[in-house]
C-alpha cells in the first residue's frame, strides 16, 4: 500500500487532524441533537393530536355502528317481520330486508342474513356470509344483546372481510332467542364507510389493513402517494404515526377488542409544520456550529504545546522500546494520562517475558498433536503429545522430516500440501494413518496452517494440528455395516419397496422390485424413473402419486389390479411413506407394494356368502312378518282381558271402600240409635208421671239434665255419620270420575286411610303419615285414591307374612316442581327380580291366595298416565320395601 506522504506528517498536524475532526463530529453531533429535539417536539404534538383524531374518528366510527345496530333492532321488532319469521315466509322476509338495505338507515350495509332453527333462511345482498364460521364467532359473546365483529373468509377467489352485527330475535312469548339477524358491511367494496372515516380524519388518503393485508382505500392503490401510505401501513401496529415531510401518517384500531387479528385504518395528513421546522433549524443550527467551532479552535490552540510535549516523550520511549532497547525508562511528563499510559507500556513490557513462558507452556501440554515446521519441512519444534505419537524426544527432533513421521505412501502428498500452505491458496487439510507405539493404526486429520510474522511477507513456517479421527472412522465402519444388514433385511422381505426423490431418481430398490422390473439392484440405485420404466404413463402417475405425498406430508395408500400371462388377475396394495432423506437432507418417497389377490379373493367370497344371507333372511323375515300379525292379534286379545281385569279391581277396590264405610258408620249409628231409645223411654216414664199427677219438680229436671246429653250424644254421632257419608261419597265420585281438583292432601290421604280402617283391625302393624297439613295440590282425585288404597293393600298383604306388628309409613314434601310421596314398610322385602316384575300384569308372589297380580300394575298405569308422574320401587330383603311417586303440581287430568 503506498503513503500518500512520503514522510509522516508532524505531531501538530497529527493532533490538529483529530482535534479539527472532532469539532466535525461535535457539529454533526449538535445537528442530530438539535434536529432529534426538534423532531421530538414535533412528534409529542403530533402525537397529542394524533390521539384526539383517534377519538373523533373512534367516535364517529361507533356513531355510524350504533345507528345501524339500532335500525336492525327496530327491524328484529317490526311485527310484520316476526310474523313472517313464525311462518317461515322467506319472500316476505327478503323483501323487508331488501327495502331496508335500500333505504337511508340500511344504506352502508352490503348483505343481511336471518339464522333460524339452525340453519340460514334468508340471504339478502350480492355476497354469500359463511354460516358456520358467523357461529363460530359469535358463539362467546352473543346472548340478549347485539354485538359487532369483523370477519375475513375466502369468498371465490379472493378474502373477503366484512363488519358483522348480529341481533338476537326473540319470542315474545317464551323469552328464548330463535333466531339471530346478521347484517354486514362489506369492507372490500363499501366506498362510503371508507369516506366516512376520511372525512372524520381529515385525510388526504385511506386504507383498510388486517393481518398485514390490504383491505380497500380511498383511491388508486398504485398512486405514489397512496402506495406510500400502504407500504407503510403493512408493516404498523394500531396506535403509530411517521412524519414524512409534508405528509403525516398516522393509524387507528377498528373493534380494539379484537385484539388477535386487528383492522387498522391508516390515513395520511398534511403537515404544514414541517416547512416552518425546517426553516427555523436550519438558522438556529448554522448560528450554534459557528460558536461551537470558534470555542473549539480556541480550546486545541492553547492545548497544544502542552499536550505535545508529552505525547513526544512517550513516542520517545515507543521507539526506544521497538528498537530493542530494555534497560530504557519511561520519562513523565506534564500530562497525567501519557504518565499512565507509560507506566502501562513499562508494565506490559514487562510482561512480554512471562507470556512467552506461558505460551510455550500452552504448547506443550496441549492434548492434540501439534508440529512447527519450516517450508521445507524439517521440524522446528513438536509438542509432546506430537513427540508421542512419532516416538521421539527433544534432542531427535531437530534431525527429523516431516515426511519422515509418515508412511512413504504419503509422502508426495504431504509435500504438495506443504507447498500449497507456502504459496498460500488455501489451508490443507489431510487424514493420514499414523503407526502408533504399540502397533495400532491411528488416524489424525491434519491442517497445515501458514504462520506470516509480518502480513506482508511469504510464510515463515507451518504450524500443523492433528485432530484424532480413530473413533469416528470405527463408528462409520460401523454404520456402514449397519446399513448393509438393513439392505439384507430389506431384499429379504416379501413385498416390492423402492425408494425415489421428487426428481425420479432411485435411492434403493430391493432384490424382489429389481426382478420384477427386469435389472439388477445396482443397476437401478441411481437411476430416474424413465430410464427403468418405459411406459411413460406409468411414470407421470407415479410422480403424481408422489408430489401428492409430498404436499401431504402423509403416508398414501392405494389399490390397483393387473393381469398376468395368463390373464389372471392380480391385487396389489401400495403404500407410499413421505420421509428425509439421509444422503442430501432432501425430501423422498418409500413406496411398499404387498401382493393382496388373496384378500381380494376372499371379500369376493365373503360378499357371495352375505348375497346367500340376505335372501335368507328376507325369507325369514316373511315367515316372521306372519307369525307377528297372528301375536298381535293375541295381544289385542290379551289387552281386552286386561282392561276387564283391571276394571274387576277397581270395582272390588270400591266394595272395600263401602264396606269400610258401613263398617265406621255403624258405630256412630249405634250410638244414636241408643241414645234415642234411652230418650224415648225417659220421656214415656215422665209422661205417665205427668198423666197420674205424680211428677216430682226433681223428676223434670232430671229428664232435662238426661236429654240434654242424650240430644248431644245423638247430634255428635249423627254428624260424624254425615262427615263419614259426605267422605264417602267424595271417594266413590272420585273414583268413578276421575276429574282433577284441588285436595288438601293431608287430609285426602287421611280420608282415604279411614275407609281402610277395618283391613287393619285385622292385624297390629302401625300406619303413620308425615304430610304438611297445608299442602294443597290440584290432581285427579280419583286415581290418587285407588293408587293409595292398593299401594297399602299390598303392603298389609305381602309386607308381613311373619311379621304381627309391622309399620307402614306415608310422607309427602314438594318437590322438583310437584309433590313426591313416599310408601315404605319394614317387611321382609323383595329380590332384585322381583323388584324388577313388581309392575308387570298378572305378576305375584301369592297367587295360591286368590291374588291376580294386577293391583300395582294398576298403579303404575295411573301414576304414569292418569296422574302423569313417575314411581320407582327399591327394595332389598329383609328390609323392606318403599315406592317413591312424584306427582307434578296442576297435571291436568
Amino acid at each position: 500500500m503506498k503513503r500518500f506522504f512520503k514522510e509522516p506528517p508532524g505531531l501538530t498536524t497529527q493532533l490538529l487532524t483529530p482535534m479539527l475532526a472532532l469539532v466535525v463530529v461535535m457539529g454533526m453531533f449538535i445537528f442530530a441533537w438539535s434536529f432529534y429535539l426538534s423532531k421530538t417536539t414535533l412528534e409529542n404534538e403530533l402525537a397529542i393530536d394524533n390521539e384526539k383524531t383517534e377519538s373523533i374518528v373512534s367516535l364517529a366510527l361507533n356513531d355510524s355502528l350504533e345507528d345501524i345496530k339500532e335500525d336492525l333492532i327496530e327491524v328484529t321488532l317490526d311485527t310484520d317481520f316476526k310474523e313472517a319469521i313464525l311462518r317461515e315466509e322467506e319472500a316476505a322476509l327478503d323483501q323487508i330486508m331488501y327495502e331496508f338495505m335500500n333505504s337511508k338507515q340500511g344504506n352502508l350495509l352490503d348483505v343481511m342474513t336471518i339464522y333460524h332453527n339452525g340453519q340460514t333462511m334468508v340471504e339478502a345482498g350480492i355476497i354469500e356470509m359463511p354460516i358456520v364460521q358467523l357461529r363460530n364467532k359469535f358463539k362467546n359473546s352473543t346472548s340478549t344483546s347485539p354485538v359487532w365483529v369483523y370477519l375475513s373468509f375466502r369468498a371465490l377467489n379472493n378474502i373477503r372481510t366484512m363488519l358483522v352485527c348480529a341481533v338476537p330475535i326473540f319470542n315474545e312469548q317464551t323469552g328464548e332467542i330463535f333466531g339471530i339477524l346478521y347484517g354486514g358491511i362489506d369492507l372490500n367494496s363499501n366506498v362510503s364507510f371508507i369516506d366516512r372515516l376520511k372525512n372524520a380524519s381529515s385525510a388526504i388518503n385511506g386504507a383498510l389493513v388486517s393481518r398485514h393485508r390490504l383491505i380497500s382505500s380511498t383511491s388508486n392503490p398504485a398512486k405514489p402517494a397512496m402506495k406510500n401510505l400502504i407500504d407503510w401501513a403493512l408493516n404498523i401496529k394500531s396506535g403509530e404515526f411517521k412524519i414524512d415531510q409534508e405528509l403525516i401518517y398516522s393509524t387507528i384500531q377498528i373493534l380494539p377488542q379484537h385484539s388477535d387479528s386487528p383492522l387498522l385504518f391508516s390515513f395520511s395528513r398534511l403537515n404544514p409544520a414541517f416547512i416552518s421546522l425546517k426553516k427555523n433549524y436550519m438558522h438556529n443550527l448554522g448560528f450554534l456550529l459557528s460558536v461551537t467551532a470558534l470555542l473549539a479552535i480556541i480550546t486545541v490552540w492553547g492545548l497544544q504545546k502542552k499536550i505535545l510535549n508529552a505525547l513526544k516523550m512517550l513516542t520517545d520511549y515507543a521507539q526506544n522500546v521497538a528498537s530493542g532497547d530494555r534497560n530504557t525508562n519511561f520519562i513523565p511528563g506534564q500530562v497525567r494520562e501519557f504518565n499512565q499510559l507509560g507506566m502501562m507500556l513499562e508494565k506490559l513490557i514487562s510482561k512480554l517475558a512471562e507470556n512467552s513462558a506461558y505460551i510455550s507452556k500452552l504448547f506443550s501440554s496441549a492434548k492434540a498433536p501439534i508440529l512447527n515446521c519450516d517450508t521445507t519441512g524439517t521440524i522446528l519444534d513438536m509438542n509432546p503429545a506430537a513427540a508421542a505419537i512419532a516416538g521421539v524426544d527433544d534432542s531427535h527432533v531437530w534431525s527429523r522430516t516431516l515426511t519422515s513421521l509418515f508412511h512413504k505412501d504419503y509422502h508426495e502428498t504431504i509435500t504438495k500440501a506443504l507447498q500449497q500452505a507456502v504459496h498460500g491458496d488455501t489451508t490443507p487439510v489431510l487424514e493420514l494413518p499414523t503407526p502408533s507405539v504399540d502397533g495400532k493404526i491411528q488416524y489424525f486429520i491434519w491442517t497445515f496452517s501458514p504462520v506470516r510474522m509480518s502480513p506482508d511477507s511469504s510464510p515463515d513456517f507451518i504450524l500443523l494440528q492433528g485432530l484424532d479421527v480413530t473413533e469416528s472412522r470405527e463408528a462409520v465402519r460401523k454404520a456402514h455395516e449397519s446399513e448393509e444388514r438393513l439392505r439384507q433385511i430389506i431384499d429379504l422381505l416379501p413385498q416390492e419397496i423402492f425408494a425415489n426423490d421428487l426428481e425420479g431418481k432411485f435411492l434403493l430398490v430391493n432384490r424382489i422390485k429389481a426382478k420384477k422390473m427386469g435389472f439388477p439392484a445396482e443397476h437401478i440405485t441411481g437411476k430416474y424413473l424413465p430410464e427403468i420404466i418405459k411406459d411413460p404413463v406409468e411414470v407421470t402417475r407415479i410422480m403424481e402419486d408422489d408430489r401428492r405425498v409430498i404436499e401431504r406430508n402423509e403416508e398414501l395408500l392405494t389399490e390397483e389390479s393387473f393381469r398376468d400371462e395368463n390373464r389372471d388377475t392380480h391385487w396389489v396394495e401400495t403404500t407410499r411413506v413421505p420421509y428425509i432423506s439421509a444422503d442430501n437432507n432432501n425430501p423422498a418417497i418409500l413406496t411398499i407394494s404387498t401382493d393382496i389377490s388373496h384378500i381380494k379373493k376372499v371379500e369376493q367370497e365373503m360378499k357371495s356368502l352375505n348375497k346367500e344371507l340376505v335372501e335368507r333372511v328376507t325369507m325369514r323375515t316373511t315367515e316372521l312378518e306372519h307369525a307377528n300379525s297372528a301375536l298381535l292379534k293375541s295381544m289385542d286379545e290379551l289387552r281386552q282381558t286386561q282392561d276387564k281385569l283391571v276394571e274387576t279391581e277397581k270395582m272390588a277396590s270400591l266394595g272395600e271402600l263401602v264396606a269400610g264405610v258401613a263398617h265406621e258408620i255403624n258405630t256412630p249409628l249405634g250410638i244414636s240409635v241408643t241414645s234415642a231409645s234411652y230418650l224415648k223411654e225417659m220421656t214415656e216414664n215422665l209422661q205417665k208421671n205427668f198423666d197420674a199427677g205424680t211428677m216430682k219438680r226433681s223428676d223434670l229436671e232430671k229428664f232435662l239434665n238426661t236429654s240434654g246429653e242424650a240430644f248431644e250424644n245423638i247430634m255428635k254421632n249423627l254428624e260424624r255419620s254425615a262427615s263419614l257419608v259426605s267422605n264417602f261419597k267424595q271417594l266413590a265420585v272420585d273414583q268413578e270420575s276421575g276429574d282433577v281438583r284441588q285436595v288438601n292432601l293431608h287430609e285426602y290421604i287421611n280420608g282415604i286411610l279411614l275407609s281402610l280402617k277395618p283391613k287393619f283391625k285385622e292385624y297390629k302393624h302401625k300406619l303413620t303419615v308425615n304430610c304438611p297439613r297445608g299442602l294443597e295440590i290440584n290432581i285427579s282425585a280419583g286415581s290418587l285414591m285407588q293408587v293409595i288404597t292398593n299401594i297399602v293393600s299390598n303392603s298389609l298383604i305381602h309386607a308381613f307374612p311373619d311379621i304381627e306388628e309391622g309399620r307402614i309409613t306415608i310422607s309427602a314434601q314438594t318437590e322438583y316442581n310437584g309433590v313426591t310421596l313416599t310408601f315404605s314398610d319394614n317387611g321382609i322385602g323383595m329380590g332384585p327380580e322381583q323388584v324388577s316384575k313388581v309392575f308387570e300384569p298378572f305378576y305375584t308372589t301369592a297367587r295360591s291366595s286368590g291374588n291376580t297380580g294386577l293391583g300395582m300394575h294398576l298403579v303404575y298405569n295411573l301414576v304414569t298416565r292418569a296422574l302423569g308422574g313417575s314411581i320407582e320401587c327399591n327394595s332389598t330383603p329383609g328390609e323392606g320395601t318403599s315406592y317413591k311417586i312424584w306427582l307434578p303440581e296442576g297435571k291436568k287430568g
